[in-house]
């Protein structure tokens, strides 16, 4: 088995108009699910599946009252977890109120061992990318074939599902989605960073 990769322009950040080098991005094969996870880890130790999963839960709480307390943790070879936080810009310290400080993020730092064990069973091909646009990407119908197929897998999309299944960029995704939404195809819920897109219900 390897893994898939594909090369593409890097950015014109500074706006020149020369032709810039490329650069390797992984091509997805898709999502491991936790059950598949679970199974695979079943089948390679033979662990039972329930104490498996069991195992997987307390993980999840206990690294989550961790975090919430702000503890760095540690889960072996694989790295480190931590948060980092956001707020209002102010000059002093005064002007800071504990509610406006809130979670950014949760971030992950994985071991030097880690990335080398990976780096050291990773074998790469190169691939043309399915998600790739062509000339001027994708057309209305062939991006709504890929909508539907993907909502009928899945109960609903993000903007970014959307930009890795077509190849459009962020700016033509969300005005092909309004314009699906118009269409009365496509149905918003959510705001900012928590918006998702689903089938219209009739």
């Amino acid at each position: 088995m390897s893994a898939q990769y594909d090369l593409y322009e890097t950015p014109d950040i500074k706006q020149t108009g020369e032709k810039q080098p490329l650069h390797p991005r992984i091509v997805p094969k898709g999502t491991i699910g936790q059950d598949e996870f679970l199974d695979r880890v079943h089948k390679f130790t033979g662990i039972s599946r329930s104490l498996l999963a069991g195992a997987m839960q307390s993980f999840q709480n206990e690294l989550k009252d961790l975090l919430a307390n702000g503890w760095i943790v540690e889960l072996g070879e694989i790295g480190y977890f931590s948060v980092s936080l956001q707020g209002p810009p102010v000059m002093h310290k005064k002007d800071v109120r504990a509610q406006s400080i809130k979670l950014k993020n949760i971030n992950y730092l994985p071991t030097k061992q880690f990335k080398r064990e990976v780096g050291y069973d990773m074998r790469l091909e190169r691939t043309e990318s399915l998600t790739r646009p062509k000339d001027n990407g994708r057309s209305e119908a062939e991006c709504l074939a890929l909508i539907t197929a993907h909502l009928e897998k899945y109960p609903c999309m993000t903007r970014t599902d959307y930009c890795y299944m077509t190849g459009h960029d962020k700016k033509r995704a969300l005005k092909e989605l309004n314009a699906f939404i118009e269409k009365g195809i496509l149905m918003r819920y959510g705001a900012g960073k928590q918006v998702i897109y689903a089938k219209k219900m009739i």
